[in-house]
Parts: C-alpha cells; structure tokens; sequence
C-alpha cells in the first residue's frame, strides 16, 4: 500500500532517466514492450502496479478536496448513506471513481518524476466498496517522440480479480527521460 507521508522519490530511483525505445508499437493491448530504467542495476518491466484499500476516511477526504468550498464538495448520498447506496442500484456507498481512477496519475508521478498525463480515457465496469483492495495497473502498448510520449493501457481489479475500471492513458516524460527498450 502506498501513503501520502513517504519520503520523496529521486528522480534516480524513480527510474525516469531512461534511453530511447525506437520502436514504436501501433496498437495497446499487444505489445511485449518492457521498460527499463538506466542506474546500477537496471530493471526491466512490463507493468507498473499498486495497491490501495479505500476507506471511508478517504472517502470523505475526497469529497471535501473536490469542492471549491464546503457547500460545493461532492456529497452524493451514493458514497456515504448505507440506507440511500442500497436503495439504489448499489447494496452499500461506493467510492467515488475519479478517487480509484486516480491511481494511475500517482502511479506515472512517483515511477517519472516530471511526466505530464497527458490524457486518459475510463470505462466503470463495476463499483467499488469500502475496504476493497485495489490494484490499478499501467501496460505499456506504444511509444512515440523519440520515447518521450507513451500510450497505457490502464486497468483496476478488485480483490476478486474483478476489472472495476479499464482504458487508456497518454503520458509525455520530461525532457531530460526516455524510455528505452529491454529485450
């Protein structure tokens, strides 16, 4: 699980002074591409993941944050009131998606210091509870700008290996990062 009092990534150990991956893939979901990082042990991936349980307290949290002001946070009765969550389509509050959604904004943050998310596209397939365990993971499918824009495909499960929420992201990494290819 992550929290927010971590101490602060390096851009060293967050991997993002990466060599140029020159192939550029055309299509997501097919590609075996795998992202490395250049420091004394460079390590290969496929996918970048974490982990989160949401609480009510987070919840909440997000409530207040998406508001200008205390009369305008998000207050839908969907996410808070039990009686309400069950008499509707759902049997308990859900968590707000944009709060599960923004996962993957924090994953390209901590893994490229300095990245620009650029844009995202989300498809809700099921709701998501309190407690649930959340996993958002990012698969490289395609990059382009000489390794400096990259194409994801995003998915969340559930504990019960369950897609809550799939799509795509588009980051651009800072100038000083590229990606390179590991074969």
């Amino acid at each position: 699980m992550w929290r927010c009092s971590q101490p602060t990534v390096t851009r060293q150990q967050a991997g993002c002074c990466i060599d140029v991956l020159r192939s550029v893939r055309p299509a997501c979901s097919t590609s075996s591409s795998r992202l490395g990082h250049e420091s004394a042990e460079s390590v290969a991936v496929t996918k970048l993941s974490e982990t989160r349980i949401f609480t009510a307290d987070d919840v909440l949290a997000f409530a207040r944050l998406t508001g200008a002001n205390a009369l305008a946070c998000d207050i839908n009765p969907l996410h808070a009131d039990a009686a309400f969550a069950s008499s509707e389509r759902f049997s308990a509050p859900v968590v707000h998606g944009m709060l599960y959604a923004s996962m993957f904004g924090a994953i390209v943050g901590v893994r490229f210091p300095g990245a620009v998310y650029v844009s995202q596209s989300l498809h809700f397939r099921k709701p998501v509870y309190l407690g649930d365990t959340i996993t958002a993971t990012l698969a490289l499918c395609r990059s382009a700008g000489g390794g400096r824009l990259l194409d994801f495909d995003t998915q969340a499960t559930n504990q019960k290996r369950e897609v809550v929420l799939d799509g795509t992201a588009r980051v651009l990494l800072p100038r000083t990062a590229r990606l390179r290819s590991n074969k």
